[in-house]
């Protein structure tokens, strides 16, 4: 999970500057590209599990945003814009190849503990994972765009078409959900 050091008040001016800069001179798309590839890249690639693939999503959605980015009004949330995007071409992909890696088959913890603590970690990770994986495909979104593409609550609720409060309560309860499955597993 990556922690932006900006608020999200912050960032959304910052996207639209970039946008802004990218409308007038094409060549300032770069910036723009800069801000968003690693977000985009995870997530396709959290959808994927494959490098390559993952890859050409990204370009595919870079290049569609670069062709769309003269026609589109910025209004405070390229984020949940770009991301809409993101999740119709992975929604094409899938539909095409009929395939998708499971969210949880991607997350990668690195410690510097020692190897009891990281075994003991390993297996808690591999139990909330287990868990994850029974999770209906909404829930387990809610988790990619906050966790994986580090969205806001207010761009996720614009993408999924609910309300900001709406969006922030199901992904609490779920994680409370989680939180109680994992202490039952304990005993």
């Amino acid at each position: 999970m990556r922690v932006s050091s900006h608020s999200p008040k912050a960032q959304t001016e910052d996207d639209a500057g970039l946008v802004l800069a990218a409308q007038k001179d094409p060549a300032s798309f770069e910036a723009l590209y800069n801000r968003w590839v690693i977000p985009v890249y995870q997530y396709f690639y959290h959808r994927t599990r494959e490098t390559s693939r993952a890859e050409d999503l990204t370009s595919q959605l870079f290049l569609s945003v670069y062709q769309a980015l003269p026609r589109y009004q910025h209004r405070g949330r390229f984020a949940a814009w770009l991301f809409t995007i993101a999740r119709n071409i992975y929604r094409t992909y899938y539909r095409k190849d009929q395939r998708e890696t499971p969210l949880e088959a991607g997350l990668h913890l690195h410690t510097a503990e020692d190897s009891a603590g990281r075994d003991h970690e390993a297996d808690e990770i591999e139990r909330l994972i287990r868990l994850i994986q029974t999770l209906p495909e909404e829930e387990q979104e809610l988790i990619r765009l906050r966790y994986v593409a580090d969205l806001s609550f207010a761009d996720m609720a614009t993408i999924l078409n609910k309300r900001e409060d709406a969006v922030k309560k199901a992904l609490y309860r779920l994680q409370a959900r989680l939180q109680r499955m994992m202490e039952e597993i304990h005993g």
